[in-house]
């Protein structure tokens, strides 16, 4: 077994409570920090692994602060001893604005569930926190998500199959991740998945009900997880990522979708374009 390199960190040796009272500790600084600093915020909440009670010795101090109206501070960022903690800002309007995104709506749902709110006098937070945990994407939200998926997975396949023709590694490759990574949202949309942390959003495509056959295989060789010196293997796994997972698009979409140039594009038989 090859021998591990050597960390920096003095916090690679505690166990995990010790890991949860030294982050619970610098998050606590930082909220003083901030509430000293910008007085007129209206909340505090921090996200990721610190909120979610199982930090890593490497991890960081996600922290976001609620403003009203007015002129939004800049985000900042500081080391407290071997803790990185990085405050951004959001205005209300900005938050709730994310029920309608539909680049932001799975994420920020996702992230409403493992978010911890740490300071919130008038209950703002909490009120708006507790919709989007309920809250379900709306049919524009899910036409609009797929709509762009499926555009993306077909124009990345014509950049994959160029690149495999011109015997170009580069293009071949790269075109194959951007294959796999519209495939993943296109899995989260058509599942509606709350992506609680990009720790697990590997897990939870993986256990999808809605997902291309192929997919534990595919997947990984085309998003470059799993590793290989052969590009034909690529290529071939990111076609079949692609193809399959258009199909799914077309056949839960084709006779539900509203947007008539989006009807016409899933009525377009993908064969006859080498999908």
């Amino acid at each position: 077994m090859p021998k591990r390199a050597a960390t920096s960190s003095s916090l690679a040796g505690i166990n995990p409570s010790e890991l949860n009272r030294v982050f619970d500790e610098a998050t606590r600084r930082a909220v003083a920090l901030v509430r000293r600093e910008y007085p007129n915020g209206i909340g505090v909440m921090v996200h990721g692994s610190v909120a979610r009670g199982e930090p890593g010795p490497f991890s960081d101090i996600d922290l976001v602060a609620l403003t009203g109206r007015g002129r939004k501070p800049s985000e900042f960022s500081y080391f407290d001893g071997d803790i990185y903690v990085g405050v951004g800002f959001l205005r209300v309007t900005e938050l709730e604005r994310e029920f309608s995104d539909p680049n932001a709506f799975f994420w920020a749902r996702g992230s409403a569930k493992a978010t911890r709110v740490l300071y919130d006098p008038k209950g703002v937070l909490k009120r708006i926190l507790a919709r989007w945990r309920l809250a379900k994407p709306s049919q524009q939200i899910l036409e609009k998500s797929l709509w762009d998926m499926y555009h993306n997975i077909i124009e990345y396949s014509g950049k994959l199959r160029n690149g495999w023709r011109d015997r170009d590694e580069y293009m071949t490759r790269y075109a194959a991740q951007v294959i796999a990574q519209h495939v993943e949202r296109a899995i989260i949309a058509l599942n509606d998945i709350s992506i609680v942390s990009e720790n697990y959003l590997w897990h939870q495509v993986l256990k999808a009900k809605k997902r291309p056959s192929h997919l534990g295989i595919d997947y990984p060789i085309a998003r470059g997880i799993r590793a290989t010196k052969e590009t034909s293997k690529i290529y071939r796994s990111a076609m079949r990522l692609g193809s399959e997972t258009l199909r799914i698009i077309r056949n839960d979409l084709r006779k539900k979708a509203r947007h008539k140039r989006f009807r016409a594009l899933l009525a377009e038989p993908l064969e006859k374009h080498g999908l």
